[in-house]
C-alpha cells in the first residue's frame, strides 16, 4: 500500500502503534541480550560503564513494554468507526518499512540485523 490517502481509525492506528512498540520492545531485549553475551565472553568482570549501559538498555525494554501496553488498554477505548487521514503523519516517517507497517500495510516480522533503510 503506498502511503498516500491512508485513512485509519483512532482504534486501528492505536493498535499499529502498539504492535510496533512491541516490535522495538523485542529488538531492545535481543540487544540486551547480546550485550550481556558479549560481556559476559570478555574478561569477566564489568566495569562501571558496561552496567550502566546494560542498565540504560534494561529501561529502555521496561519503557517500550509499558507503552506497549498503554497503548494496547487504550486502543479498544477509541472510536472504531470514524477513520482518521493520516497521510501527512505517515509521509513524515523516514523509514520506509516502518511507515507501511504504521499504515496498515505489509506485516512482515522484522528480523534480527534487518536494517531499516531510508
Amino acid at each position: 500500500m503506498p502511503l498516500s490517502d491512508i485513512h485509519l481509525s483512532p482504534s486501528e492506528a492505536t493498535r499499529l502503534l502498539s504492535q510496533e512498540i512491541r516490535h522495538l520492545q523485542h529488538r531492545l531485549e535481543r540487544l540486551e541480550q547480546g550485550m550481556e553475551h558479549f560481556y559476559a565472553a570478555g574478561s569477566g568482570r564489568l566495569g562501571t560503564v558496561a552496567v550502566t549501559a546494560l542498565q540504560e538498555l534494561d529501561m529502555l525494554a521496561q519503557s517500550t513494554d509499558a507503552l506497549a501496553g498503554y497503548v494496547e488498554k487504550l486502543s479498544p477505548r477509541l472510536d472504531a468507526e470514524s477513520a482518521l487521514d493520516l497521510t501527512p503523519e505517515l509521509r513524515a516517517i523516514p523509514l520506509r518499512a516502518l511507515g507501511r507497517r504504521l499504515s496498515g500495510g505489509q506485516q512482515e516480522d522484522l528480523a534480527a540485523n534487518a536494517p531499516e533503510l531510508f
